[in-house]
């Protein structure tokens, strides 16, 4: 039976070798040496020292004490030949390790891209590209003990992550024709060939962790931990199983695709003005069916009381409007239960979900496709002017009484023949668009199927808000606006918003919150552009927000067009919790407070001439969950509207519109840490953030640091 000899550092090695005289007083000096450390004494003895002495003078060259024996010699030889040979090995196996980490690393990228949340931006800033430190022996320790399985795991990672890859451009590459064309059954396929492969990832990723190799020292912050790689893997793996069940039905299956005009704003996006019913089966489009929204409202004979300020334009809830809940997954639900209460749809047809499309969607679309010419109509649609003129040609079939919408009806089989002949590379990137979309809100997506819709949930892909955890330290602002009866002039809004606050020690923060909006039309733009501008605005903090101080604002008053009790009107459950927390502020009578999703929500009115600008200001202050502390973590969210418009600076009915000059208007931040504190990212008690195009979720996470 072999006798198992305890394992020494590189120290005690050479120690050994040298001079075993000195092991009990190595030992003394060297109680928990590690295999990264030499200590000062040995190393001299090994290498000799640029201060030897004979006879009291300094010597610089390396020479052997002349006591040495010669089988010293031999052994300390033998043994330098040996590390330089393994020096030599080390840096081979380096190179190879580190090149397979690259690999290993932009596979991981790719991957992270694909299943990771898109929706939101922080302030935090990546770190440089993943290195393996051969000679950091301390921190690579794990991963030597256990190098064959680690080996094996990234190789499994990187190959499985190389066949997704080829799975994901097939995919981008022939999108259009595999739904178009009755590509379902190969579309199918893929999906279920990616769906295999993220499975193998999952497994070479568990493998990897279960290594105890400290994988997440290797990865760059950007790639992400293989704790978010896994949550990530855990959401797309069910959702990929829902949607291949989804997608392999014959039976047919609607989805409600919802075209929202930006220029006049609803809460949870814009006003849906038409909308196509898309049938799929055997993973194919069946049919695309495009629609006023007003053929559906017309067989909509439920009578359902609207929210309290559409009453100032309407006696009954339309499926229209349907969309005045800022989150956007919560209007997709309540719009698909207004449909299908339709005559249109009752009893016949219902709806696994919806995807709502702002005009921005389109623009970009026609971007990537070219102009598009409606030869019926003598007129040529661009990514420049596809606003405008829709919204010609609405008011001017509304004006002769015919349906208003048919223009869609004529553009979107023309824009699907246009997708159809586009080239693989250009069909990629209207699939890369996707992720803007999505992350700038002009895209929603909501699903029935709860699989589906957590993982859209994850992604950031349905809209839905914030919500604020019970441990939140930090604090919360939407600022989302509904035009109601002010024509389509959001278009021409211009609005700037202004927020900060200042920690308190006491664990209390006081907000100050400006918001101005200017109204740009000229006297050469079409009417319904200039008319005033009026708009209920929905501002969302934290529940327990305290509001101090109001300036401006609108006291517009509204009257029910008739009495809904004894007209036998229905109140929407919906609405009527939202409601039902509906108080006024009677220190400030144009303020409106009410709680929606978790939030403290003021709602007040704002009326903007054009030309004109209106301003609202407001101090009100929070709890945060506990006083502040060096090093304390702090988070502001900001979310922003779904289908925000693109500002036009200038537009004519005789010309196109000049190209937008902003986006919706500007946004500034500033955060004051408490007095005695900086923030660790700014060093400095002020951290300010400035952009005129947020994502459609903000996140500025920050830490407190003691001043000295």
């Amino acid at each position: 039976m072999k006798q198992r000899v305890p394992k020494k550092n590189i120290s005690s090695r050479i120690a050994d070798i040298i001079s075993p005289r000195r092991k009990h007083e190595a030992a003394k000096e060297r109680e928990l040496a590690s295999d990264s450390w030499i200590d000062k004494k040995t190393a001299t003895e090994f290498l000799g020292s640029s201060e030897q002495k004979i006879d009291g003078k300094p010597k610089d060259n390396f020479i052997l004490s002349k006591g040495k024996s010669t089988v010293k010699k031999i052994l300390l030889g033998s043994l330098f030949l040996f590390l330089a040979t393994l020096l030599l090995l080390g840096a081979g196996a380096y190179v190879k390790w580190n090149d397979a980490l690259r690999y290993f690393n932009s596979t991981g990228e790719e991957i992270n891209n694909f299943i990771n949340k898109n929706n939101q931006q922080e302030n935090s800033s990546s770190s440089a590209s993943a290195r393996l430190n051969f000679f950091d022996i301390a921190k690579t320790n794990a991963l030597w003990e256990n190098i064959g399985s680690a080996y094996s795991g990234f190789q499994g990672f990187s190959a499985s992550g190389l066949g997704l890859l080829n799975e994901l451009n097939v995919l981008g590459g022939n999108w259009p024709n595999l739904l178009l064309h009755g590509g379902g059954r190969e579309l199918i396929e893929h999906l279920e060939k990616t769906k295999a492969y993220l499975e193998s990832i999952g497994e070479a990723n568990a493998k990897l962790t279960s290594l105890n190799i400290g994988l997440d020292t290797f990865l760059s912050d950007k790639y992400g931990s293989p704790l978010s790689i896994q949550l990530g893997f855990r959401h797309l793996d069910g959702f990929l199983g829902a949607v291949i069940n989804w997608l392999s039905s014959e039976d047919e299956r609607h989805i409600l695709v919802l075209f929202e005009n930006s220029s006049e704003l609803r809460p949870g996006g814009g006003f849906i003005g038409s909308y196509a019913d898309v049938v799929f089966s055997g993973g194919s489009i069946k049919s695309i069916e495009v629609h006023d929204i007003n053929d559906a409202d017309r067989k909509l004979e439920a009578n359902i009381v609207p929210p309290k300020p559409l009453q100032a334009i309407q006696k009954s809830w339309t499926i229209a409007n349907s969309n005045w809940f800022f989150d956007s997954s919560v209007s997709a639900a309540k719009t698909i239960q207004l449909m299908e209460k339709s005559k249109m749809y009752a009893g016949k047809i219902s709806f696994d979900g919806a995807i709502a499309v702002s005009p921005g969607v389109v623009s970009d679309i026609l971007e990537i496709t070219g102009p598009i010419d409606l030869q019926s109509r003598n007129l040529t649609i661009s990514k420049d002017n596809f606003i405008t003129e829709i919204q010609n040609e609405v008011q001017a079939a509304q004006a002769k009484g015919i349906p208003s919408k048919r223009i869609l009806a004529e553009l979107v089989p023309e824009l699907l023949l246009k997708l159809d002949s586009l080239k693989a590379q250009d069909n990629r990137l209207a699939a890369e668009k996707l992720n803007e979309w999505i992350s700038k809100k002009d895209l929603v997506v909501y699903f029935k199927n709860t699989s589906i819709q957590n993982f859209l949930d994850f992604y950031g892909a349905s809209g839905k808000i914030f919500e604020i955890p019970s441990d939140f330290n930090g604090d919360y602002l939407a600022v989302p606006s509904a035009n109601i009866g002010g024509g389509k002039s959001d278009l021409f809004i211009e609005q700037k918003v202004f927020f900060k606050t200042q920690l308190n020690s006491n664990g209390t923060a006081n907000d100050h919150l400006e918001i101005s909006r200017k109204h740009t039309a000229g006297k050469n733009d079409a009417w319904w552009y200039r008319l005033p501008n009026e708009s209920y605005i929905k501002i969302f903090t934290p529940p327990d927000t305290s509001l101090s101080n109001f300036s401006g604002g609108w006291d517009r008053k509204i009257s029910p067009k008739i009495n809904y009790s004894k007209s036998g009107y229905v109140i929407d459950a919906s609405i009527a919790e939202i409601e039902s927390t509906l108080k006024k502020n009677f220190n400030f009578p144009t303020v409106e407070e009410f709680k929606e999703s978790g939030k403290k929500v003021f709602g007040l009115w704002v009326k903007t001439d054009a030309g004109q600008t209106s301003k609202i200001s407001m101090d009100y202050s929070v709890h945060l969950f506990s006083p502040p502390s060096d090093g304390q973590k702090y988070q502001f969210v900001f979310e922003k509207q779904s289908g925000l418009p693109t500002i036009v600076s200038k537009a004519s009915q005789a010309a196109l519109p000049a190209v937008a000059s902003s986006k919706a208007g500007s946004y500034h931040f500033e955060i004051y840490a408490p007095v005695g504190f900086s923030w660790k990212e700014s060093n400095s008690p002020l951290f300010e953030y400035e952009t005129a195009d947020p994502p459609g979720r903000l996140m500025l996470n920050l830490t407190l640091k003691r001043d000295l």
